[in-house]
C-alpha cells in the first residue's frame, strides 16, 4: 500500500470517526458510511481488487450473524418473568432517572412505583407512570448487562378490544415480533417526553383508538407488563422465531436467528 493511500484511508477513518462523534443523526450516518468507505478502500488497496473492497464492506455484516450464532444461540430466556418491585438504581449507574422523572411528571403523569425483572443476562428496572386524563401508562427503563446499559422511555394505552398502543424511544429494533394484539410506534429521535407524547396522541388518533381507551388499575400496571411479554413469547413460539429448550425456558430457533440479523442489519442502515 501507497503512502498516499494510507492517508487517503487514514483520512477517512478520522472523518468518520468525527462524524459519529455529533448529537446530529445525519452526521452520524455519513460516519457510518464513512466506515463502510474505509473498509472498502483497504480491502481495495490492499489487493487491487474492487471485489477485496466490497468483501471488507460485507464484513460489517456478517459480523453480527457470528455473534447471533455463536453466543446468542446458545443462550436461554425464561418463559415467564416476574415483575415485582424494584429498588432504583444508584445515580452511578442511572444518572438521568431524577431528570427524567421530572420531566415525565412536567407533562401530567404521577408517579406510581419501581418496579423490574431479570432476562437471561439482562436486569430490568423501570418506573412507572400513570396519566389519568390521557389513560395513559409512562415508563422510564434502564436495560443493564455487565457494563453495557442504556434507558429509554415507553408510553402505553390500551382498548376497550383489548389492543395495546406503545410509543417509545427504545434505541434498538425489537428482538422479537409484537402479538397481533401489540401496535408499536417507535420514534427513536425523540428529544423530550412532550414530542413523545405528541407523538402517542398522534398514533392514537391514526389508529382511531382515541375514544376507546380504558382506564387502568395503577395497581395492576405491573401485571400487564408481564401479561404482555407472555403474550409476546407465546405469539414467538407460535409463529417459530423461538422454540422451547427445556423446562421453563426458550431459545432462538434458526428462524430467529435470521430474524435477529435482519433486525440488527436494518438498525445498521438506519443509524
Amino acid at each position: 500500500m501507497e503512502l498516499q493511500q494510507i492517508l487517503y484511508l487514514a483520512a477517512t477513518v478520522v472523518f468518520s470517526v468525527a462524524c459519529r462523534t455529533f448529537d446530529n443523526r445525519f452526521l452520524q450516518k455519513l460516519g457510518w458510511l464513512g466506515y463502510l468507505g474505509a473498509s472498502y478502500l483497504g480491502g481495495y488497496f490492499l489487493t487491487g481488487s474492487h471485489a477485496a473492497g466490497a468483501f471488507g464492506i460485507a464484513l460489517w455484516f456478517m459480523l453480527p450473524w457470528l455473534e447471533i450464532v455463536g453466543r446468542v444461540r446458545q443462550l436461554r430466556f425464561p418463559l415467564k418473568s416476574e415483575v415485582k418491585h424494584r429498588f432504583p438504581p444508584s445515580r452511578e449507574i442511572f444518572p438521568d432517572l431524577d431528570a427524567l422523572t421530572k420531566e415525565t411528571e412536567a407533562t401530567g403523569f404521577v408517579e406510581v412505583g419501581d418496579t423490574g425483572w431479570k432476562w437471561s443476562e439482562t436486569d430490568h428496572f423501570m418506573r412507572l407512570f400513570y396519566h389519568k386524563e390521557m389513560r395513559t401508562q409512562a415508563s422510564i427503563a434502564l436495560a443493564q448487562q455487565g457494563e453495557f446499559s442504556f434507558s429509554y422511555v415507553t408510553l402505553t394505552s390500551r382498548t376497550q378490544e383489548g389492543i395495546t398502543l406503545t410509543t417509545t424511544n427504545y434505541p434498538f429494533a425489537p428482538t422479537m415480533q409484537f402479538s397481533p394484539q401489540q401496535r408499536v410506534n417507535r420514534f427513536v429521535y425523540a428529544q423530550s417526553m412532550e414530542e413523545l407524547v405528541a407523538s402517542h396522541q398522534a398514533f392514537l388518533t391514526k389508529r382511531q383508538a382515541v375514544g376507546h381507551l380504558v382506564d387502568l388499575d395503577t395497581e395492576e400496571l405491573p401485571a400487564y407488563i408481564e401479561k404482555d411479554m407472555s403474550a409476546q413469547i407465546d405469539h414467538n413460539i407460535h409463529i417459530g422465531v423461538i422454540e422451547p429448550a427445556g423446562e421453563g425456558v426458550f431459545r432462538y430457533s434458526w428462524r430467529g436467528c435470521f430474524y435477529l440479523w435482519f433486525q440488527v442489519v436494518k438498525d445498521m442502515i438506519r443509524v
